[in-house]
């Protein structure tokens, strides 16, 4: 097997439903990252996780999977030796499948990643009959390399919390959680993360539009564009 070939197995792993970004990475060296957010943030969130892991080798407890759940979506964490496999996942995404599925990325490819330097461009990958490999990570490449990788192409997560921000000074934040899941059903929406950004902005609307009184459903319709703008 080539890096190549776990770039490409990496990425497909974005084909399940419900998974809004994945990552791989081993100490600072990225084998593959397509996140919906910047490169920065996805940096943070490798540093963060690097230093919490470390913290649990340190005290000699050997962490295999670590399952964070937050208002806008489960970050799952599986790791092989210094190798951290990482998704995004959605209320739609099952993640006992992803974990499972990343099992069996891992052990598959353990002697590579046992392979793999811990620090970003320590080394050029080589096939066996010594030929350089061309690694690119970046999202547009990889699509050329592979019709399984999928695009992230909305900050769905972002724009939910604004919804909440916004009807929130209207109804109870339980009300407001339905009301969009509600909404999403309705519309038959499978997975918002797909969306492109004008559907998105639609689907933003069309909860909004539940408010029943005509001047404030405009007033938080005035507001929603506003945020929508600057996002």
């Amino acid at each position: 097997m080539t890096l190549n070939s776990l770039i490409a197995a990496v990425a497909a792993l974005q084909r399940l439903e419900g998974v809004a970004g994945v990552m791989l990475f081993k100490g600072r060296n990225t084998v593959h990252r397509q996140m919906p957010f910047s490169e920065g943030r996805a940096l943070d969130l490798t540093d963060t996780l690097g230093q919490m892991l470390e913290g649990y080798r340190q005290v000699r407890r050997k962490m295999r999977q670590v399952y964070l759940e937050f208002d806008g979506g489960v970050l799952l964490v599986l790791v092989k030796e210094e190798s951290v496999l990482v998704f995004l996942l959605t209320g739609r995404a099952d993640a006992d499948l992803a974990a499972s599925a990343a099992t069996v990325l891992l052990n598959d490819h353990a002697a590579l990643l046992d392979g793999l330097s811990t620090e970003p461009g320590a080394s050029t990958p080589r096939t066996e009959d010594g030929i350089e490999e061309l690694v690119v990570t970046s999202p547009r490449r990889l699509q050329e390399m592979t019709d399984k990788a999928e695009m992230v192409v909305n900050n769905w997560g972002q724009v939910r919390k604004v919804i909440e921000g916004i009807l929130g000074k209207v109804m109870g934040r339980a009300q407001v959680s339905n009301l969009i899941d509600r909404t999403l059903q309705d519309s038959g929406t499978p997975d918002p993360y797909r969306l492109n950004p004008k559907q998105v902005r639609k689907l933003a609307i069309s909860v909004i539009e539940h408010i029943p009184n005509v001047s404030k459903r405009r007033q938080l319709l005035s507001e929603l564009d506003s945020h929508l703008d600057e996002l």
